[in-house]
């Protein structure tokens, strides 16, 4: 009654269709790390080391960006020196002005 099921196989894809998706894919990529203005960017950076401690979240609500770009951004600050690491977690990262 059951019987085994017969597979479909699938056409295979152009080489020009494959180059159109992952053109696709790295144009979504650099957009989310070119979001930030320089302006914003600059307020940013001057008031950060003014806090006793950072979120990523704090910077993405008071700045509107995305958590991802924030992270981005104090990643990019402790590799620069201007902050360090006091915690992480599997979920946040909290950071403290660089003595």
């Amino acid at each position: 009654m059951g019987g085994a099921k017969k597979t479909v196989a699938k056409p295979a894809k152009d080489a020009a269709q494959e180059k159109k998706e992952t053109a696709k894919k790295e144009i979504q990529k650099s957009a989310a790390t070119s979001v930030v203005d320089p302006k914003v960017l600059d307020q940013i950076k001057k008031e950060v080391p003014k806090m006793v401690c950072v979120t990523p979240y704090q910077i993405y609500s008071k700045y509107n960006l995305k958590y991802s770009v924030a992270k981005d951004l104090l990643e990019g600050m402790v590799s620069q020196g201007l902050l360090k690491e006091v915690k992480k977690t599997r979920r946040v990262s909290i950071y403290a002005p660089a003595a």
